[in-house]
């Protein structure tokens, strides 16, 4: 994935003094700690109505916030969002989880919250925020990769490789993805088509792979032959489809099916005009 850093436009530049004002690691729980040895410093007075009153903590809340307030008029304001990794998520919604308009207080950002409000947008899997004094916020996604289509019904998503729906909507240009077809089959669409794909000289012929009642998989390949993988040792029945492709040309014959979940036989279906077509000398169905 490219990855690309992006900035919000930068304010106007301070004067020399204010840019070399010391990058001190100043946070809100430390504010807050800060805050709170004050309003205990307060409070001591023999008597615990400060504290069973909730005045202590009022006190907390109302100093920290403050202290806050200073800073911000000390110049440490949100000037600059920078992103790193994000392609396919959109710079305002980024934005918008973040909770970071431009001039606020940067040490009233609660980075955490706003990590958790970035995880949750459909493309971002993993985030990072972290603040830079005196007036950055830098950010950093990792976005979730495309891995197949999986359609339920009429309906078709894009997933990762975890099985995660990331798009449901304008899914025409992932159309170079696998397709999963079936409920349940996102879960497992990496071990079925990890399978597929280990046989790269028939892997480019299988169309779709449908999971059957949650237990199984058949391959609908382009040509129309339909594969039949068992349940128990779908591995050794993939790679033995393959040695008979090597061995016989089989997915190039008058076929609709190949049953392969019998260990010791494969069944061929075949076409109708085939059926009806005079058998040779050793031949069988």
């Amino acid at each position: 994935m490219r990855m690309r850093t992006e900035s919000l436009p930068r304010a106007k530049s301070r004067p020399a003094a204010a840019r070399r004002r010391p990058r001190a690691k100043l946070t809100r729980r430390m504010l807050r700690l800060a805050a709170y040895g004050i309003a205990s410093a307060a409070a001591i007075s023999g008597s615990t109505y400060a504290v069973e009153s909730g005045w202590a903590d009022k006190q907390v809340t109302l100093v920290a916030n403050r202290l806050i307030q200073i800073t911000a008029q000390s110049g440490f304001r949100v000037r600059n969002v920078l992103v790193e990794g994000r392609v396919e998520t959109k710079s305002g919604d980024i934005l918008a989880a973040l909770k970071a308009e431009r001039g606020a207080p940067l040490l009233d950002i609660d980075v955490a919250a706003a990590k958790a409000r970035l995880e949750g947008l459909p493309w971002i899997k993993s985030a990072e925020v972290e603040r830079q004094l005196p007036d950055t916020l830098r950010v950093k996604v990792e976005e979730r990769k495309p891995f197949a289509l999986w359609q339920l019904g009429q309906r078709l998503s894009v997933i990762d490789r975890e099985g995660v729906v990331i798009v449901k909507d304008n899914v025409g240009r992932f159309a170079d993805r696998p397709l999963v077809v079936g409920e349940g089959a996102e879960r497992r669409a990496a071990e079925i088509l990890d399978l597929v794909a280990s046989e790269p000289a028939i892997s480019k012929a299988v169309d779709a792979a449908v999971l059957v009642s949650g237990r199984r998989w058949n391959l609908r390949l382009k040509g129309g032959i339909e594969v039949r993988l068992p349940e128990e040792g779908m591995d050794a029945a993939w790679h033995r489809l393959a040695r008979m492709e090597r061995e016989t040309r089989l997915l190039n014959k008058a076929i609709t099916a190949i049953d392969l979940r019998q260990p010791d036989r494969v069944i061929v279906g075949l076409t109708p005009e085939a059926a009806k077509a005079p058998q040779g000398p050793g031949e069988s169905t």
